[in-house]
């Protein structure tokens, strides 16, 4: 909506939609930060192949054992029942070791994904500790050439010079207008009548911020 030089957009949010907004904020944060993200995942990465190699390595180790020591030759005195009970209780030993290696992986795989369920788990938990549900609250956030205004009935109105606002971008489900590094206001693209009204107001706002400078 307009008003006067000002663009204002009325909206609400829902959790959910709060949760998803900060996983797509994490597509744009400084490069810094991206490059010790993506660092962090390669070495994580580097030692779970590392030991994953390490537990093959191992288990055909222990598969070459079992296999060298069922291999053995008998004696003229040994009985050839004797013998194939023992062979059969050797092949027995080394299919059990084999398995239970095998469950081993796979139980491996199982924490792994538990673990990166835990994170993402975490994550949203850490967001809900941090920042007070938004639903069934009204926000509008106005842009206009003296800067940006974000309102909420009855509790906050913050104005931030756009020199404050670093970055106004325009994402696939959020507009968002970034007022520290890795902090910004959004609002959910389907909030506006249209895709082109939201393109306006993408615009309209980096102008604004462009004649402030």
């Amino acid at each position: 909506m307009r008003h006067h030089d000002a663009l204002q957009m009325v909206f609400s949010v829902s959790s959910r939609e709060q949760r998803r907004a900060s996983r797509r904020m994490c597509r744009y944060r400084p490069r810094d930060l991206q490059r010790r993200y993506w660092l962090g995942a390669l070495v994580a990465l580097v030692l779970f192949v590392a030991l994953f190699y390490g537990f093959f390595a191992d288990m055909q180790l222990i598969a070459s054992f079992l296999q060298k020591s069922c291999a053995f030759l008998p004696g003229d005195t040994v009985d050839a029942d004797a013998f194939a009970a023992q062979w059969d209780a050797w092949l027995g030993n080394r299919d059990s070791v084999l398995a239970a290696l095998q469950h081993l992986f796979f139980w491996s795989l199982a924490l792994l994904w538990l673990t990166i369920f835990y994170l993402r788990w975490n994550y949203s938990l850490m967001l809900r500790a941090l920042l007070d549900p938004p639903d069934g609250r009204q926000f509008v956030l106005s842009v206009s050439a003296e800067g940006l205004l974000m309102e909420e009935a009855g509790r906050t109105r913050l104005f931030y010079f756009w020199p404050a606002v670093s970055r106004v971008i325009l994402d696939a489900e959020f507009l968002l207008f970034y007022v520290n590094r890795n902090v910004a206001w959004f609002i959910p693209l389907d909030r506006f009548a249209d895709s082109s009204a939201a393109e306006n107001f993408f615009q309209q706002a980096l102008q604004f911020k462009e004649h402030s400078q």
